[in-house]
């Protein structure tokens, strides 16, 4: 009899054990800080978008230099970034859009390459915010889609934060 207490008391603590860490998700990381020159930096990074739209030659490459630098010192960072540019390059070429209008959006750029502590909770609304974003651009469904994946490239090339063991959701 006692050692069937026993038993079940073992039982009953690996339950409440595996119930406590069921609950645990990775925690929210902090946005990155748009301090110093990043206000100015972001205005360069909506004039690139407002550029790519035109079908400017150079755009892709302005942008992926604007974007590639928060990139730097990671491992893929920059070349991740780059991708991203060129995706937005196909993907923003022949729209028509206020340079107000793409503020969110370089907003949203400058987040995937600089954010550095992002748990996938926020990179999964990051890629969510870049689709609505493009989406309501004039980019249809299909490219946005292809964006937003290359942000989470992105966010997995330069981020600092990963999942632990026991972050399970």
């Amino acid at each position: 009899m006692l050692i069937r207490v026993k038993r079940y008391s073992t039982c009953a603590l690996v339950v409440v054990f595996a119930l406590s860490f069921v609950g645990c998700r990775q925690a929210d990381g902090a946005l990155p800080a748009t301090t110093g020159t990043v206000p100015n930096e972001l205005g360069d990074i909506s004039r690139d978008l407002q550029n790519l739209a035109s079908g400017n030659p150079e755009g892709p490459k302005d942008l992926s230099d604007d974007l590639s630098h928060y990139a730097e010192g990671t491992n893929g960072g920059p070349a991740a970034a780059s991708e991203l540019s060129r995706l937005l390059g196909q993907a923003l070429t022949g729209k028509t859009f206020k340079l107000a209008d793409a503020m969110p959006l370089a907003h949203t750029c400058w987040v995937a390459v600089a954010g550095r502590q992002l748990s996938e909770k926020q990179i999964e609304n990051l890629q969510n915010e870049m689709k609505r974003q493009l989406t309501t651009m004039g980019v249809s469904e299909q490219q946005a889609q292809e964006v937003a994946l290359q942000v989470g490239v992105v966010q997995q090339a330069v981020t600092a934060r990963h999942r632990r063991w026991y972050e399970l959701l």
